[in-house]
């Protein structure tokens, strides 16, 4: 048998830059030998390969081996079969709000929030939905949970909460900003942090309804439905802050935007607009548009071609990851990925070229006990 503890540390030391991140996890677990190449490896501020965005399908489906998720990567995009319980001993269910750097957001079925990572299985406390502004009571039922509106209204726990991201601060921690809905009335927001009591409302009373967040350089970009972004300088006082303003664009006047979303280029140097256009869901139609912050911060600038980038668009949220680091992803192309009757379809719109090709890369059959939506989520190394 091969004694894989035996192998010299300079080769281990070759091989460490070339794992992505999750086998970097998987390869440290193999002997106290592979962990101290590891080890070297990270102390000397190396970073692992990036992993591809996976697409993650939670499901209510039996688990009994306990194990946290099942990923299928010999695929254009890897696929994450997602239990939708959290526990073992006490399991509940849970609802995806949003996630950001390999930490995602749910809800479970008795109310409580959560922080998650899924690959390491840690878990952190966030305040309960009951503690938002303007909710009244939550109550657990058959169907999930529902939630009672102050101003009356009653939804499920994705009807009130739009999405909620997990924004990494300054000292190392991170906060959460919830865009909520409420009855008649535009989203709002409120922040909170792990380990606190209750969820702090913010009231930007000047901004219209904001549909996604970003942070960008230091600074948090709030997205508008109408494609205007405000800018806060710093996450301290967002509800005092006097934000600045990136105009808009003239939009096309022959096509309806669906959904806007922000998203950082890899590594974090730009940061892009991403629109989608009705009427994409029927494979034609315009697609999708791209923009790009200029250097200075103040004007987008549409991109017909965006470079060794991917990115990948869902329902409330959008990732993009480098085509050199991932080289199974098509560079200069967005992938969207929508549940519909039956089943799961991501599409590949390509942005280069004049004329703009759509196409179905994965259709995936709804599996049993498939719980919507499906998500993008990309693993992060921590050690």
């Amino acid at each position: 048998m091969a004694d894989w503890s035996g192998l010299h540390e300079d080769f281990l030391l070759l091989l460490v830059p070339r794992l992505p991140s999750l086998d970097l996890r998987r390869f440290r677990a193999v002997c106290a030998s592979w962990r101290a190449a590891a080890a070297t490896f990270t102390s000397g501020h190396g970073r692992p390969r990036p992993d591809r965005p996976w697409l993650a399908l939670p499901t209510d489906a039996a688990d009994p081996d306990g194990r946290r998720f099942i990923i299928c990567r010999d695929r254009e995009v890897p696929v994450v079969t997602l239990p939708a319980r959290l526990g073992r001993a006490h399991d509940r269910g849970f609802v995806p709000l949003g996630s950001s750097r390999g930490v995602m957001v749910a809800a479970d079925d008795r109310g409580d929030m959560h922080l998650l990572d899924l690959v390491t299985g840690k878990r952190m406390p966030l305040p309960p939905v009951a503690t938002l502004p303007l909710v009244d009571r939550v109550e657990r039922t058959p169907a999930g949970l529902s939630v009672h509106h102050q101003r009356a209204g009653v939804s499920g726990v994705d009807g009130l909460i739009h999405k909620a991201i997990p924004v990494p601060t300054p000292d190392g921690g991170v906060l959460v900003v919830a865009i909520y809905r409420q009855p008649h009335h535009r989203n709002q927001w409120a922040t909170a942090r792990s380990g606190d009591g209750a969820w702090k409302s913010v009231k930007p009373s000047s901004i219209p309804a904001v549909v996604d967040l970003a942070l960008h350089r230091g600074q948090l970009y709030a997205n508008t439905h109408y494609g205007m972004v405000y800018v806060y300088p710093e996450l301290r006082g967002l509800g005092s802050a006097s934000p600045e303003i990136i105009p808009s664009v003239t939009r096309r006047p022959t096509s309806y935007v669906e959904r806007s979303f922000l998203v950082e280029t890899p590594g974090g140097g730009g940061l892009m607009q991403v629109e989608l256009l009705r009427p994409v869901l029927a494979a034609g139609g315009e697609g999708f548009v791209v923009r790009m912050l200029d250097e200075c911060g103040e004007t987008w600038e549409e991109e017909e071609d965006i470079g060794d980038v991917a990115v990948l668009v869902d329902a409330s949220g959008a990732v993009a990851a480098s085509t050199r680091d991932c080289p199974g992803l098509r560079p200069s192309t967005v992938y969207y990925a929508v549940d519909l009757d039956g089943e799961t379809r991501v599409w590949a719109y390509s942005l280069a070229g004049k004329h703009k090709k759509i196409e179905v890369v994965e259709s995936l059959p709804r599996a049993e006990g498939y719980k919507p939506p499906c998500f993008w989520y990309t693993p992060v190394y921590a050690h």
